[in-house]
Formats: structure tokens, C-alpha cells, sequence
């Protein structure tokens, strides 16, 4: 199991961040979930939701629409977008650690900036909470830094560290380098085109 000190330091860390606007609050999904929104069924999981921006996306679409976050800040924000906009999305304060013990199964799961947070035991055990609640056949839409992000960035897995930590419950469909947006505030940070990122397409075994 995952240090327990060191969940309640990311969660304080991730707090901090949506006291203000984080650098991944751009208002709307990252553009490579919209390219394939067409592949999502329902019900949608979105693993580390943020302010709901990806949730709320789908649920305009007519998805049926679950987006869970450790942060309640965050939660109570995206349940605040959703009454505005009258989505019925489900936004729960959850730890995506918890995966493993949840009865609930989805044919989509979208995880925009969760994985790459993640390393060693942290990274299996979500992976193992990730094919728990994806139904046989169901797939995994996955947007993480890269292992060569660009100027400051955080670093985040290599090609193949997706394929190792997917290896067991999944097939790998595909992984291709795409760039993400980021807040303008932020934009100084990163190269002009945006953060290096994987986008990855992981089908549930079964």
C-alpha cells in the first residue's frame, strides 16, 4: 500500500494548487479527449477530474458521467459548474487509491494528468484500481507528461514505462506524443506548442 504520509502531502499539494488556478485549468478538455470523444460509451469515469472540465464535456454529449478527485475544492467546484449548466454529472471526493475496493464498473475511463503523479507501488496500485472498475473491453483514454516534457516541466513516464505498466490487464492500443494546453498564466513555463504529452488508448482485457 501507498506511504500514507505521502498521499496526505499530494493531496495537500494538489489543495494548495486549486486555491488559485492550477496550470491544468484551461476551461475545457485537453484537445486530444475531444479527437476521440466519438470511441467514448458510457458509463464514463474521470479519474482525477479537477474542476470537471473533461466530465462536463461528455455529459453535454449525453454520456453518463462519473468524475471523482482527492481534492474538495476541486469537487466542489465541478458539482458548482454542473448545477449551472444543469449536467447531471456524479462528482465524488474520492482517492483514485481506493479504486481497488469500489463495486462500480465503466466502459470508459478517462485519466487527463492523474497517472503521471504516480510512481513505483503508487503507480501499480492505481493501475490494478483502473482494470477493477473497467469493464472487459472497456478502454482507457490516458493523457501524461512525457519522459522529455520540456524546459521546467514536471517528467513523466517513458513510452515503454506505459507498456510495462499496462502489460498485465490490458492491451495497449496505442501511444502517441501529442501537446497539451496549459493556462495562459502559465504558458512562460513551457514550450510555445505546449507540454510534450503521451496520448494513450488501453483496452481492458476480457
Amino acid at each position: 500500500m501507498p506511504n500514507m504520509s505521502e498521499e496526505a502531502s499530494l493531496q495537500a499539494l494538489f489543495s494548495e494548487d486549486y486555491a488559485g488556478v492550477p496550470p491544468w485549468e484551461i476551461g475545457k478538455p485537453q484537445p486530444p479527449f475531444v479527437a476521440v470523444a466519438d470511441r467514448i460509451e458510457s458509463p464514463l469515469l474521470d479519474a482525477g477530474c479537477g474542476t470537471g472540465n473533461t466530465a462536463l464535456f461528455f455529459a453535454a454529449r449525453g454520456h453518463q458521467v462519473t468524475g471523482i478527485d482527492f481534492v474538495d475544492a476541486a469537487i466542489e467546484r465541478a458539482r458548482a459548474k454542473a448545477a449551472e449548466r444543469g449536467l447531471g454529472v456524479e462528482f465524488l471526493v474520492k482517492d483514485a487509491m481506493t479504486l481497488g475496493a469500489w463495486d462500480r464498473r465503466f466502459r470508459s475511463v478517462v485519466d487527463s494528468g492523474l497517472f503521471h503523479i504516480y510512481e513505483g507501488e503508487e503507480r501499480r496500485l492505481y493501475v490494478k484500481g483502473l482494470a477493477h472498475v473497467t469493464a472487459p473491453g472497456g478502454r482507457l483514454f490516458l493523457l501524461s507528461f512525457t519522459d522529455d516534457p520540456g524546459f521546467g516541466a514536471p517528467l513523466g513516464p517513458s513510452r515503454q514505462e506505459i507498456s510495462d505498466a499496462f502489460a498485465e490487464d490490458w492491451i495497449v492500443e496505442a501511444v502517441d506524443q501529442v501537446h497539451g494546453e496549459v493556462n495562459a498564466a502559465y504558458a512562460a513555463e513551457f514550450p510555445p506548442e505546449g507540454p510534450r504529452m503521451w496520448f494513450a488508448i488501453i483496452r481492458r482485457k476480457g
